[in-house]
């Protein structure tokens, strides 16, 4: 009877301290993924290895933490921290909220690793009157921002796709004139289809920035600051990883 006393005594100790300590409860999250192929930045309906799980998969071996990807639809984006059973989301960047009190409770990483956004055209066409410029091509679910104004007017037509490799052949068919996907992903897929990598390039006539991916939570501030250190002490494996999956060089397009 004291034995059996005693292990229920152990048991209720065990169970205060998991209470008292989450550090001790099982370190298991749930990330909150785009559930498109965007190769090499992320594809996570496949086993293969991108930049982002390669990323993220080593800080949760450096800290034994457990990673599950849960590829979610693009359309309620805005609203996965909100409204999905989540930990954490990736990519995501405080600029593509419509309403910035969305994002007041948000707690965002460091940058990961910075990227060019803009308008890439076939080299061929680089000589093209700007007023020949008539169609645009995006994933469903992403928008060019920097066409805004012309897409509302009439003046550009918006061509999305699920598929950011029927996007591309698209470009490089001529069925339109260019398409508002991140570069690196573009030549990617130039490869794929035997083309060279410089068919396609940003045309810097047309608006164009760098911006950044983070990891973002409401839950789990505390880890985004063991993110943010392992970021810190890790730049050579940023580097690295940039090398491996052919991220374009940023540097080129700061103004």
């Amino acid at each position: 009877m004291k034995q059996k006393m005693k292990i229920n005594h152990y048991l209720i100790c065990y169970l205060l301290a998991l209470i008292s300590f989450p550090s001790l409860q099982a370190k298991e999250f749930i990330i909150g993924v785009e559930d498109v192929s965007y190769y090499p930045l992320y594809e996570f309906k496949s086993s293969r290895s991108t930049h982002s799980k390669e990323l993220l998969n080593a800080f949760a071996a450096a800290k034994g933490y457990t990673f599950t990807y849960l590829p979610l639809p693009v359309k309620r984006f805005e609203r996965w921290l909100l409204e999905e059973k989540i930990d954490f989301k990736y990519p995501d960047n405080s600029r593509w909220y419509s309403k910035t009190k969305t994002t007041a409770q948000f707690t965002f990483s460091e940058s990961t690793i910075k990227l060019v956004a803009g308008t890439s055209v076939l080299k061929s066409s680089l000589t093209k009157n700007k007023s020949e410029f008539n169609s645009i091509g995006t994933l469903l679910g992403f928008y060019p921002t920097h066409w805004i104004e012309q897409i509302k007017s009439g003046q550009v037509k918006l061509y999305e796709d699920v598929s950011t490799k029927i996007l591309v052949q698209q470009l490089v068919a001529g069925h339109i004139d260019g398409i508002d996907i991140e570069p690196s992903v573009i030549r990617y897929y130039l490869e794929e289809l035997d083309k060279p990598s410089d068919t396609s390039i940003i045309d810097r006539r047309y608006s164009y920035d760098v911006y950044d991916f983070h990891l973002s939570t409401i839950k789990h501030p505390e880890i985004i600051k063991e993110f943010n250190k392992f970021l810190s002490n890790n730049k050579a494996l940023l580097e690295q990883l940039n090398k491996k999956y052919k991220i374009i060089d940023y540097r080129p397009y700061l103004k």
